[in-house]
């Protein structure tokens, strides 16, 4: 038998739609980072949310990114990521190292922290507070002061690595590396990835700091929106170039991101390093976060239904002794919020697509047709909202559509006039239609070429009187995306040579690899809203004045349209409609 693991991932829309910590003087950022250098630009961002939630701050010359890092410096940034800087201040202190002066800025905070076992100094009665740190020291304050114990030089790389606070190779040289001064930069990075580590309670660092009111968690989770949909919407546009031209379709590229992201968790190696580069995920860890915020969010919005579930399958009848790894598990469940069942050869057709089916409203029917597979992950998103402003079905009227081959067809077009957001220029037309929650929008794009990154003009929109006239239409569409998906960057992982899937199953003897990829979507609009449905599998084997003339937006020819969740960024779905069915 054909040792195939499938990973299914679905997802159904249904649219009824440091002062420093480092230094003495704070002031301002004021710093210009070349871009060219993209771990400064990277670390940059991360000190630019430090800073707004009040965890990183520089001098007077800026964040100085560049520059060493000293103890006095480190320490000070310990106790400020661990919420602890104000009882440094307010502590009596005492005089254990010579060499720290009563004058020195840190006096308070190096003291307390050695007090406290955080920090050794360089001798029994010397500190060395202007001197350098290494990563490996640095590791060890950290961590020591979050909780753990046994924490030593010699052990403190493996276990950032053990408990992901070193999350990104970046990081991970710098640490590893004996004789490399730990900049500023560097510490910036790290303190930012410790936000996601979990304490020795089991709770991630940055949910201590607000339950001691040290940062607002609404603003944290702004932030960290933003700049994970900085980092991962190009994605969807990436793969809507590899659309097909001779035919209508429409995929949810939040499915997609979601289903790897998953399959990413239990990868390790070169293997993962990909996956996260063609999704543009920095960060796994975060981006893990801001799955786990969106689940709730979405099941929380009362004027659009938008649920995400997950499920973990395993077939007992098909390899072995393999199941999934505890860690994998744990990962899955607490982030995905995944639920995780076992099925055999005899159920596992009926048990997944009844699942399947269930959680898509009866959108998609059948997500696999046989049982030879070792495991599923199986995501699905349900999305159900109303236009904020719905057509009149009797303004609904025939009218002529130019498909993209050129052949006029007549079909039922919805009309309206009316304020909406409105962007053009000399290539392309853009309107926005908002659903009920205010939050999500479906946005139409009449464009010349290749359509690309059109949420780059939102910002750019304005409200003007607008006719519109677009089509009443359904959209069903099937497509393989290995292929695809290998071109953009994810090689090893469908290679049963290279993949590793290490961290997902503990038999980690066997080869497995990504066999297939399949992605299913639907999708219908009326006058109502829009009803839309995604699932993706992925298999392994082992919105201007009344006295002027509204605009005219006449939907008539080929047209891309994508659905946006406007608070997060995240593009839920993206699709061309050029063809009258």
């Amino acid at each position: 038998m054909k040792k195939l693991i499938n990973i299914c991932l679905s997802i159904v829309l249904l649219l009824s739609f440091v002062t420093t910590a480092l230094a003495q003087e704070i002031q301002p950022f004021t710093d210009e980072i070349g871009s060219s250098n993209s771990e400064i630009s990277s670390a940059k961002s991360q000190a630019d949310i430090l800073n707004r939630i009040g965890l990183f701050q520089g001098t007077e010359k800026g964040y100085e990114l560049e520059r060493p890092v000293t103890r006095a410096e480190a320490v000070t940034m310990v106790l400020r990521i661990i919420g602890e800087e104000n009882l440094a201040s307010q502590s009596v202190q005492y005089r254990k190292f010579s060499d720290v002066k009563d004058s020195h800025w840190a006096l308070a905070n190096i003291e307390y922290a050695a007090a406290k076992g955080y920090i050794n100094g360089t001798s029994e009665t010397t500190f060395e507070p202007d001197g350098g740190v290494t990563g490996k020291e640095f590791v060890k304050m950290l961590l020591t002061a979050m909780g753990y114990q046994g924490i030593t030089i010699d052990n403190a790389y493996e276990s950032g690595i053990n408990l992901a606070l070193l999350d990104d190779d970046y990081t991970r040289l710098a640490v590893s590396t004996d004789s490399y001064p730990l900049i500023r930069n560097d510490v910036a990075a790290i303190c930012y990835s410790a936000l996601f580590v979990q304490t020795p309670d089991g709770r991630a660092l940055k949910d201590l700091l607000i339950k001691k009111g040290i940062i607002n968690e609404q603003e944290l989770n702004s932030l960290i929106s933003a700049e994970l949909a900085g980092n991962t919407e190009d994605f969807a546009w990436c793969l809507n170039g590899y659309m097909p031209t001779n035919e209508n379709y429409m995929f949810s590229p939040l499915s997609i991101k979601m289903a790897l992201a998953m399959a990413a968790v239990g990868a390790d190696g070169e293997t993962k390093e990909e996956i996260l580069k063609t999704l543009n995920i920095e960060n796994l860890n975060r981006f893990n976060e801001l799955s786990a915020q969106l689940i709730q969010e979405y099941s929380e919005n009362e004027k659009v239904t938008l649920n995400i579930a997950n499920s973990l399958w395993l077939n007992t009848d098909f390899v072995g002794n393999v199941d999934f790894k505890d860690s994998f598990m744990t990962a899955i469940e607490s982030y995905y919020k995944a639920d995780s069942k076992t099925v055999n050869n005899k159920n596992a057709v009926e048990m997944i697509n009844n699942w399947v089916r269930n959680k898509t409203n009866h959108k998609i029917t059948e997500l696999i047709s046989n049982s030879e597979f070792l495991a599923y992950i199986v995501n699905a998103i349900y999305f159900k909202g109303e236009w904020l402003k719905q057509f009149e079905e009797r303004a609904t009227q025939k009218s002529e559509f130019t498909n993209r081959n050129g052949k006029k067809t007549e079909t039922d077009f919805m009309n309206m006039t009316g304020y909406f957001d409105y962007y053009e220029n000399s290539n392309v037309r853009m309107i926005k239609l908002p659903y009920k929650d205010g939050k999500t929008s479906m946005y139409i794009a009449l464009h010349e070429g290749k359509a690309a990154d059109f949420d780059r003009y939102i910002e750019k929109m304005e409200s003007r009187r607008v006719q519109i006239s677009i089509p009443k239409f359904k959209t069903e569409f099937t497509i393989e995306l290995t292929n695809i998906l290998s071109q953009m960057g994810i090689q090893t992982a469908f290679n049963p040579d290279k993949a590793e899937f290490t961290n997902m199953f503990t038999d980690t003897q066997k080869k497995i690899f990504i066999s297939n990829v399949i992605h299913k979507s639907y999708i219908n609009v009326d006058e109502g809203g829009t009803e839309a449905a995604a699932v993706t599998g992925i298999g392994f084997d082992a919105t201007s004045a009344l006295t002027e003339p509204p605009i005219v937006f006449e939907a008539n020819k080929p047209f891309t349209y994508f659905i946006r969740d406007d608070i997060s960024g995240e593009i839920l779905f993206v699709g061309e409609y050029a063809y009258v069915n």
